[in-house]
């Protein structure tokens, strides 16, 4: 037996209290009725749950079977709470096909939704956590024209997993403490930020974060979420006052991760507050012009122009001659060599470059 068909087995309205009442003292529910003014119909919908019990009628069940109004009260509203969350448990029954649309796994995994296979606690959970009434608010919000999101990912293979990736950069966004948005901030600190990439202290994630806050924006770490392939995204919430930076840790690699932030904030900098930009999906079109300003911005940070061209000009390279370069653009070691890779394939399979480059995971969810 479920636990939905033991409630509705166990539901007991104020009328079976009324009837038990009324046969112990030995009165019949016609003479019940007379007693207290009312026609039989309308007791015996009383008595079948069909009607509730007022403060009236509960007054004056205490004036004719001699137990307090405040009895009555209290066990129809004991009786309507029951019956509430019967029926939210008959709702959120049907929402099973939307729930195991879900990377269901992954989720619980991330501590998203509870360790439990009971599809209405799962639905509730996730109705919660998009903040919607039901599986059709979250269909018009990311699968239609809506003004809590303005990308529509019908076309996408996987709009739940893609909407849970974002949804939950949104949670992790409000639990930052961010000062003003400030362009001019963000602009004074961009060599405060290259220089954290070139040291790479232990904590440089969260450093990364703390400067992003100081400049009024929320930058999230999600962890890759399966069936989600999105390297980052950029949008403006809480009413476009808020610009927020999204980045997954997809790729697992430092230049990668580099990357996307750079390209991120340039969406921030350059475009305007009202566009919502995914990098990895592939079935969402991007605005050219503004996506190859993102890049050569990433670019230019990661290695400048006149960098690039020193470091080209060379047509083999070991870790020495790389940590000699390292050390004289102040450019973390692991991004000259994927840099070069990008430039020369042949070095992909070189272990010992490979041995300078540095692994990204976000083994927890950082806020």
């Amino acid at each position: 037996m479920t636990d939905l068909e033991a409630k509705k087995l166990l539901l007991s309205t104020p009328g079976d209290t009324i009837q038990e009442t009324i046969d112990e003292i030995g009165m019949s529910q016609a003479e019940l009725a007379e007693r207290l003014g009312r026609s039989v119909p309308k007791l015996n919908e009383l008595i079948k749950g069909k009607a509730p019990i007022t403060k009236e009628t509960a007054t004056k069940l205490e004036y004719v079977l001699g137990i307090p109004a405040s009895f009555w009260i209290n066990l129809e509203r004991q009786y309507q709470d029951e019956l509430l969350e019967i029926e939210q448990m008959e709702y959120l029954e049907q929402c099973t096909d939307w729930v195991l649309s879900f990377p269901l796994l992954n989720l619980k995994k991330l501590g998203i939704l509870p360790n439990t296979n009971s599809k209405p606690e799962l639905s509730a959970t996730l109705l919660k956590f998009f903040r919607v009434a039901s599986p059709n608010q979250w269909s018009d919000i990311y699968k239609g024209s809506s003004l809590a999101f303005k990308i529509d990912l019908r076309h996408t293979a996987e709009p739940e997993a893609i909407s849970v990736w974002l949804r939950f950069g949104e949670l992790q966004a409000e639990k930052l403490t961010l000062k003003t948005f400030d362009k001019k901030i963000i602009r004074e600190n961009i060599d405060q930020i290259q220089a954290l990439s070139y040291a790479h202290p232990e904590e440089w994630l969260g450093k990364l974060q703390q400067i992003c806050a100081m400049c009024g924006i929320a930058l999230v770490f999600t962890p890759c979420i399966a069936k989600a392939p999105i390297y980052g995204a950029t949008r403006w919430i809480k009413n476009n006052t808020l610009p927020l930076i999204q980045i997954t840790d997809r790729q697992k690699d430092y230049n990668a991760f580099w990357f996307t932030f750079y390209h991120e904030l340039a969406h921030i900098l350059f475009h305007g507050k009202k566009e919502i930009f995914i990098d990895g999906l592939d079935s969402i079109v991007p605005d050219k012009e503004k996506e190859e300003q993102a890049d050569a911005f990433a670019s230019r940070m990661l290695l400048s122009e006149k960098e690039r061209n020193e470091l080209f000009q060379y047509s083999k390279f070991n870790t020495d001659l790389i940590i000699h370069f390292s050390e004289k653009f102040k450019k973390h070691p692991g991004i000259i060599v994927a840099q070069l890779q990008r430039q020369y394939n042949n070095l992909y399979k070189d272990v010992r470059l490979n041995s300078l480059k540095t692994k990204v995971v976000f083994t927890e969810l950082i806020v």
